[in-house]
């Protein structure tokens, strides 16, 4: 009771003191904006982990990391000042952004832009441009949380520099040779998996192994800013997550073509559902931690 009565106090007092110039009017009225978008941001990051993603858990990690290096360095963001022009430009990126957000209520992505760019307005008005080059990592890691669904920018961009349906029939084939490899006699023809003379399964692309491989790279990310590694021990976790994902995905693969072909739909449901992907998330994930501590014992930590 007495830290609601302390919280609300401390509120009240923030509140008085933003309103006592234009520039804490405007940053009040950008943080208010925020609160709008956060009734969208955080239950579709909800939404998606119902389904299995690991988006949730990761986001409130990168956003944890961030806040952190922000009262890390709060005493020299203080000394940092914002230029007249800077002011301007920080100012009018709020007002804009405020004006037409309640245009981009329709999709969350335009949302997640306008909030960027309160967010860059806030900055650069209260402490200059010079914030993003002194502070790189906390910016990148404000701009990775600001939209719910990352992972979809990752797939427009491969899908973009790659040919199409690359990934499906790599992990198509792979499977095919491993089923043979067991004693499962497999063809893969295109992103088909056929297991003559009883049936096929298609690899899709949430069967792909890229999401998977996307959400390894950014928690083999999180774990080296996490760690305080040096950055190319931090490159070489994320590659270490990217390929455990795609070798993991193979087996799961092959789970599912036996499932669909010899054990019946509701078993293919299960293993293909929250639950069986979830089983198959876990044990990835425990052979990731345990291999990226065991890295992390053999390399000395970067000082800050």
């Amino acid at each position: 009771m007495k830290q609601t009565l302390l919280f609300r106090q401390w509120g009240l007092s923030y509140l008085k003191a933003a309103v006592r110039d234009w520039h804490g009017r405007f940053v009040l009225m950008g943080l208010c904006m925020g609160l709008v978008y956060l009734q969208t941001w955080l239950p579709a990051l909800v939404g998606r982990l119902q389904h299995g993603s690991a988006g949730l858990p990761l986001i409130g990690a990168a956003l944890a990391l961030g806040l952190k290096q922000i009262w890390t360095n709060r005493q020299k963001i203080a000394q940092l000042e914002a230029s007249e022009p800077d002011q301007v430009i920080g100012h009018l990126l709020i007002l804009c952004s405020v004006a037409a957000f309640p245009l981009c209520r329709f999709a969350v992505w335009p949302q997640a832009i306008l909030w960027l760019l309160i967010l860059a307005g806030i900055t650069v008005s209260s402490w200059g441009i010079q914030f993003f080059t002194c502070y790189p990592l906390p910016t990148l890691l404000f701009v990775i949380t600001a939209y719910p669904k990352p992972g979809l920018f990752a797939r427009i961009l491969w899908e973009a520099l790659t040919p199409p349906l690359f990934l499906e029939q790599i992990m198509a084939q792979a499977g095919a040779a491993a089923l043979s490899a067991v004693g499962r006699p497999a063809v893969a023809k295109g992103i088909l998996v056929f297991l003559p003379p009883n049936g096929a399964v298609e690899v899709g692309w949430g069967c792909n192994g890229f999401n998977m491989a996307f959400t390894m790279a950014a928690a083999g990310l999180i774990m080296g800013l996490f760690y305080q590694q040096r950055w190319h021990t931090t490159l070489a976790i994320m590659a270490m997550g990217i390929v455990l994902a795609l070798i993991f995905n193979v087996p799961r693969i092959m789970l599912l073509a036996i499932a669909a072909v010899y054990w019946g739909k509701e078993s293919f449901n299960f293993w293909h559902g929250t639950w069986g992907g979830q089983i198959f998330s876990s044990i990835l994930l425990t052979v990731f931690h345990y291999t990226v501590m065991t890295l992390i014992k053999r390399r000395p930590t970067k000082q800050i």
